[in-house]
């Protein structure tokens, strides 16, 4: 039974591990068209590995843990694998941070450009806007 829940918990954190890889890619390829399911499915598997975690982790079982090697090394694993994906989910918000002061940097930008002393062209292909570069100006 203890071996199952620790190799079920293994499982998770592997698909955890391969969903940061999946996440990853998308903020570096800046497609974020399934991010909010890769999202979705991460708090899963974080809430799943959360009650493994409970059920796994009384002292009963820490105790069986400890009496057999096969599953200190089946947790020893699980320890490893588990800090991998805190490594790679801290690398995941720091390109997110990356992302979002590129974004608002280019806002900025974009506001500048949009400001009033900007020469802009309405609908019909009329100048409008630069109103320090004065109103005769053809382009």
């Amino acid at each position: 039974m203890l071996t199952k829940q620790l190799s079920e918990l293994s499982e998770t954190i592997q698909a955890l591990h391969e969903l940061l890889d999946e996440e990853k890619n998308c903020l570096k390829e800046k497609s974020f068209d399934g991010l909010n399911t890769l999202l979705f499915n991460k708090q899963k598997l974080l809430q799943n590995i959360n009650s493994y975690n409970k059920l796994i982790s009384t002292p009963e079982n820490l105790a069986l843990i400890q009496q057999d090697p096969e599953l200190v090394t089946l947790q020893g694993e699980i320890q490893t694998n588990l800090q991998l994906c805190q490594k790679n989910n801290a690398i995941n918000g720091r390109l997110i941070e990356l992302s979002m002061k590129s974004n608002k940097h280019l806002m900025q930008i974009l506001t500048q450009a949009k400001g009033k002393n900007s020469v802009t062209y309405d609908q019909k292909g009329l100048l409008s806007g630069g109103s320090l570069l004065g109103k005769n100006i053809e382009a």
